[in-house]
């Protein structure tokens, strides 16, 4: 196997982890917008849903540019969405640490 494989499949688990991440960190996320964690409306789901909703469109997007990539053999997009990807979890993870840490005070 070659490193455009092993791209490929380290991004499929990227997706894995930013999804699961971002699936847990929402409440958080819908924290820091100023938005309350309960919806507005009776049997609405809120921000943390609206922010659920957003993800699984992202994690398509994630994994239709590394299929695309991967199969078409493009490597700059290959490498392109591994970055991205990672940036995103770092991201999610930072804001995540730094909202339960101010909660926790």
């Amino acid at each position: 196997m070659e490193l455009f494989t092993y791209a490929f499949v380290a991004n499929i688990f990227l997706t894995f982890i930013d999804a699961t991440i971002g699936y847990l960190a929402a409440p958080a996320l819908a924290a820091l917008m100023g938005s309350g964690e309960e919806g507005s409306e009776e049997g609405s789901e809120g921000p943390v849903g609206g922010i659920r909703r957003l993800l699984s469109f992202v994690v398509a997007l994630y994994m239709f540019f590394n299929c695309l990539a991967y199969f078409d053999r493009i490597g700059w997009l290959l490498y392109f969405t591994t970055a991205v990807l990672a940036v995103d979890i770092t991201a999610q993870l930072v804001i995540f640490r730094k909202m339960t840490r101010s909660r926790g005070r």
